[in-house]
């Protein structure tokens, strides 16, 4: 382990808010990730046109194999075009083979936070490159759980980048008709992940972050989507006082009769 090495594996237990430390088992998939994040070479992202907004956000942030729920943690790893290399903007979606390979690890990353692991459905399972995302939810309580992890394709490697669970203490609140309930948004890293619901009429969600142009998974009446950068015009919350982060999210809705709606400012969750 060189100097490097050294200072970040302390930054990160300076960081990190679990009681509890990580298992030899979990210190492994955490260096593995870690390790397959530094090596990999940069994409080239779509631009986007961002406008920020106020909102007081449920954030959850999750590194190397510990769960935050709530927390408002940001730990940069790394450098978002580097990471990431062969994320896409358009989703695929995961085989059984392939949600089996991920979901045990990932449901062992969200167990003993506030999702109901025992009733929560997986809501979406996607591939973006060598990268998948699984979502958990409970729709009463009104509870995410997400997963990001690294597997390339037709491998049972799963490294871990981070887990987090985002929602609140009443039930789902559902999408009227050409609308979209934008949920909560967990960032890992450089990478970050949201979903929320849509209304019945909406076959297509386009999430425009900085110069990421996403086009999100929507299934069931639900959407989720991750792109490697960042979801908020600031890195970390200020050393005291509140905090009220502003997303540079954007939504474009695509509807059943092929309508797109630009710009939909979405619903909110009170």
């Amino acid at each position: 382990m060189n100097v490097d090495d050294t200072r970040l594996r302390a930054a990160l237990r300076t960081l990190d808010p679990a009681t509890a430390d990580l298992s030899a088992e979990e210190h492994h998939h955490a260096a593995r990730a870690l390790e397959r994040i530094l090596a990999t070479p940069p994409p080239a992202g779509p631009p986007g046109h961002p406008r920020s907004r106020g909102r007081r956000l449920l954030v959850a942030a999750a590194v190397v194999g510990a769960v935050f729920v709530g927390a408002a943690t940001f730990l940069q790893v790394g450098n978002d075009e580097q990471a990431y290399a062969s994320w896409t903007p358009e989703p695929r979606t995961l085989s059984e083979d392939e949600i089996d390979a991920v979901a045990p690890e990932c449901r062992r990353q969200l167990r003993g936070g506030s999702l109901d692991l025992e009733r929560a459905r997986l809501a979406l399972a996607e591939r973006r490159g060598e990268f998948v995302v699984l979502l958990y939810r409970t729709d009463n309580p009104d509870v995410s759980g997400k997963c990001l992890a690294s597997n390339p394709v037709g491998s049972d490697d799963v490294d871990m980048i981070g887990a987090g669970i985002t929602g609140s203490s009443g039930p789902t609140q559902k999408a009227p008709p050409r609308a979209l309930v934008e949920g909560g948004f967990s960032q890992f890293g450089d990478a970050s992940v949201t979903d929320g619901s849509v209304g019945p009429d909406v076959t297509g969600v386009t999430v425009r972050a900085g110069k990421f142009t996403v086009e999100a998974s929507v299934q069931n009446g639900w959407y989720a989507a991750w792109w490697p950068g960042p979801a908020f015009d600031t890195e970390k919350p200020p050393a005291s006082g509140r905090w009220d982060p502003k997303t540079i999210v954007h939504y474009d809705l695509t509807l059943s009769d092929g309508t797109v709606l630009r710009d939909v400012q979405p619903t909110r969750p009170s």
